[in-house]
């Protein structure tokens, strides 16, 4: 009588790495089935399967190789995947391959960044590295840095709020003042194994931006990239003269039962300098032509280190605040 299940046999062989070292825990597979083994502490495997057999190992941080089964051993060399395990990544003041790394790091290639079309080098992360999270909550003026925290919440209680410590080849920075069009790579430190050599600097986790830099071989490139928007206030505000604010801030203590702010003696020289003709900057001259200063100096001679506390000119803060202006330069100097 023919038997029509075919005989099945326990194929053997060892599976070492390029150096001759077994590799422990590679899976072999027969192709097409559910029929697996892993390899021993010696990289010894055992699998049942047909001879002619293709099978199929895997280990991670090695190419899968696919060979037919034999009778014998089947030993099997695997070689390293140098795609992966040989990308460089930032970590701490230097740079580790990723086969060394035990700590938990995204990387982001500087050309994601260029392909987005927004702002902002955070901007450019948002949506790209799992457990990232940036958010900004001024309403994009040009000198707000937005809020960044990995893997959720850093603190707990009302009010407080953690970081990640932000390294702009290697010098202390905010993500917003780079230009995502000079970044070469970006790599974020999650875990406090990968972000551990900055100690305490870093409870938050690390933000790595490593920037282009020229080279022997390459030719000039020269890019321009240009942006701008307007915006307008809904409902602006115009600012009191420094008589009003005096006069204002008084009341304002006399109602709640405190003393006043600005006694009589500085409101005279408010009031006179207000009424004052403009002489120059900083200067008015009276109507006997006194010169009335718009920071009066104190007997202390401490005018210069405190003296906007006692000035009594007209400010506009509001107006500086408002027409804010930004111009950023970036100088890369590196040595071959």
């Amino acid at each position: 009588m023919i038997n029509g299940v075919l005989q099945r046999n326990a194929i053997k062989g060892r599976i070492l790495d390029a150096t001759g070292e077994p590799v422990i825990g590679a899976t072999i597979k027969v192709k097409g089935t559910t029929n697996g083994a892993l390899s021993d502490l010696d990289g010894y495997y055992t699998i049942n399967a047909q001879v002619g057999d293709q099978l199929e190992i895997s280990y991670i941080g090695y190419k899968t190789r696919t060979i037919k089964a034999v009778q014998g051993p089947n030993n099997i060399i695997l070689q390293e995947d140098s795609k992966n395990l040989n990308e460089v990544v930032v970590v701490g003041f230097g740079t580790q391959k990723k086969v060394n790394l035990t700590g938990s790091v995204a990387v982001v290639d500087g050309k994601k960044l260029t392909q987005r079309p927004v702002q902002s080098a955070a901007q450019a992360l948002q949506g790209i590295v799992p457990g990232l999270q940036i958010s900004n909550s001024s309403g994009g003026s040009l000198e707000s840095n937005p809020s960044i925290n990995i893997r959720g919440t850093a603190t707990i209680g009302e009010g407080s709020s953690g970081s990640p410590l932000v390294l702009i080849d290697g010098m202390e920075g905010y993500i917003n003042t780079i230009n995502s069009q000079d970044i070469e790579s970006i790599s974020v430190l999650k875990d406090a194994a990968a972000s551990s050599i900055y100690g305490s600097r870093a409870p938050f986790g690390v933000i790595l931006i490593t920037t282009k830099s020229g080279n022997k071989e390459g030719k000039v490139v020269v890019n321009y990239n240009n942006s701008f928007r307007f915006s307008n206030l809904i409902r602006g505000k115009h600012m009191m003269n420094s008589v009003d604010f005096a006069t204002w801030m008084n009341d304002a203590r006399t109602n709640t039962g405190s003393s006043v702010f600005f006694e009589n003696d500085r409101m005279k020289q408010i009031i006179a300098y207000h009424n004052a003709t403009p002489y120059t900057p900083g200067v008015r001259k009276a109507d006997d032509g006194t010169l009335l200063y718009a920071i009066p100096a104190k007997p202390d001679n401490s005018v210069w280190q405190d003296g906007y506390a006692y000035g009594i000119d007209d400010i506009d803060w509001y107006g500086i605040m408002l027409f804010i202006k930004r111009l950023l330069l970036r100088m890369n100097i590196t040595q071959v």
